[in-house]
């Protein structure tokens, strides 16, 4: 398995996260990230940003790592994946203010979507091309394109999916798994959204 960077900022994260540092090549916090890494009990690597949100600056510049500029074009997050390049992991950014979600989309668009991105209420896995899917019965699945162009063609659902055109206008909302195997092939790229409590009993093989 390749190695990949976990990225975790502010806003609303999972309560628990079973952390594996086989997977991650490093774990950069970006301002309040940290404060979710240590809630977490997520060791990181480095710490990026303004410190204007952390509860622990003083902690974090005692590990070495200083403040930014608070007046910067790039937002904490953009800093925090300026830091390597290639896949990697999102936790945090959650249910927060409309302008800063926005930005987030923004960001990805620019430098890349996470594989995958735990929030508190929400975990959400990129998907393209033909992807299986293994999980329980009924798992509730929405199906979304931030880019706003994308078709996607299902075996496995409640109400399938043939070519179904995904963009800024037209979301697939609370779809279900009719058995325990679903087959999705997508032209383009799609964010797949499910309950977080579902996610460790999903199995994802992509082609």
């Amino acid at each position: 398995m390749s190695m990949k960077r976990l990225i975790i900022i502010g806003g609303r994260a999972p309560e628990a996260f079973s952390f594996d540092a086989s997977i991650y090549s490093s774990v950069i916090a970006a301002d309040s990230g940290y404060d979710t890494a240590k809630a977490l009990s997520i060791p990181v690597s480095m710490v990026v940003g303004d410190l204007d949100s952390t509860a622990f600056r003083p902690e974090i510049e005692a590990m070495g790592f200083k403040a930014c500029s608070h007046d910067k074009d790039w937002s904490d997050t953009e800093l925090a994946l300026r830091q390597g390049e290639g896949a990697y992991d999102l936790i945090g950014g959650g249910e927060g203010r409309i302008d800063h979600t926005l930005s987030l989309f923004s960001t990805f668009s620019r430098m890349g979507y996470p594989d995958v991105w735990y929030m508190r209420s929400d975990t959400v896995v990129t998907l393209s091309g033909h992807v299986d899917i293994e999980a329980p019965l009924g798992t509730e699945l929405s199906f979304f394109s931030p880019e706003g162009r994308a078709h996607v063609s299902s075996s496995g659902l409640v109400w399938e999916l043939d070519g179904f055109p995904l963009s800024f206008v037209s979301v697939s909302l609370s779809n279900r798994m009719k058995g325990s195997s679903l087959s999705l092939d997508i032209d383009g790229m799609v964010m797949m959204r499910l309950r977080p409590e579902a996610f460790p009993e999903v199995r994802i093989g992509r082609c």
